[in-house]
């Protein structure tokens, strides 16, 4: 998988950060997805706008894989499974100025950006994004399709639950757990476990409302 030629999903912010990812790693990419059909042509960085779905539905699944350049982690799941059951592979992608240790262990589809740091006994999940800078200490656990922000760190044996996203510069102290779908806010200390599905945020970070209540707002 790792010698296929690359499309992006997501021609936006993080779909950019994707792409330099990928060159930087001396990927051969032939350029983006994103919906519309109208920007098929259009140009980001130095590469075009392929097409949508459409276009992805004509091609070949397996002249080339598929990386994931969504930042939302829910559309990125619901992204990552349809191309998976069309019969398209998931490129994983790791910058060159990330540090993975040989006994860590990446998932299908995750991303680690420069800089960022993934130690040994860590678990990074299928999908998931190690954002610039951030740091998975030893023995910790990120789940499927969960975002570790930049400059976040996850201490020793701490964990961020399925489709979670611990926020910019936000800190888990050692083995301290994460739950589903959790928002952990920007610069926030985490020094006690999270239930599933809450927006917590400060220092220490205190629960402020659920994820429910978010998405009805």
């Amino acid at each position: 998988m790792m010698g296929l030629r690359v499309v992006i999903s997501g021609a936006g912010g993080h779909g950019k950060v994707i792409a330099d990812a990928l060159f930087c790693a001396g990927a051969e990419m032939l350029g983006f997805i994103e919906a519309g059909p109208s920007l098929a042509g259009l140009r980001v960085l130095d590469f075009p706008i392929l097409g949508d779905d459409g276009w992805l539905a004509s091609q070949s699944r397996t002249s080339f894989a598929i990386a994931l350049g969504i930042g939302d982690n829910e559309v990125r799941q619901r992204l990552a499974s349809a191309y998976t059951s069309a019969g398209f592979q998931l490129r994983t992608v790791i910058h060159p100025n990330a540090v993975v240790s040989r006994w860590a262990t990446v998932g299908e589809g995750a991303s680690i950006l420069a800089g960022a740091i993934v130690n040994p006994g860590a678990s990074i999940g299928r999908g998931a994004i190690i954002n610039t800078g951030a740091v998975v200490e030893h023995d910790a656990v990120v789940g499927d399709f969960a975002h570790v922000a930049p400059h976040s760190t996850l201490a020793g044996g701490a964990a961020l639950g399925a489709l979670s996203l611990l926020g910019t510069g936000a800190s888990v102290k050692p083995s301290t757990k994460i739950g589903l779908r959790c928002i952990i806010g920007a610069g926030a200390t985490v020094t006690e476990d999270i239930p599933d599905a809450v927006v917590a945020m400060g220092v220490p970070a205190r629960i402020s409302r659920s994820t429910a209540a978010r998405a009805k707002s």
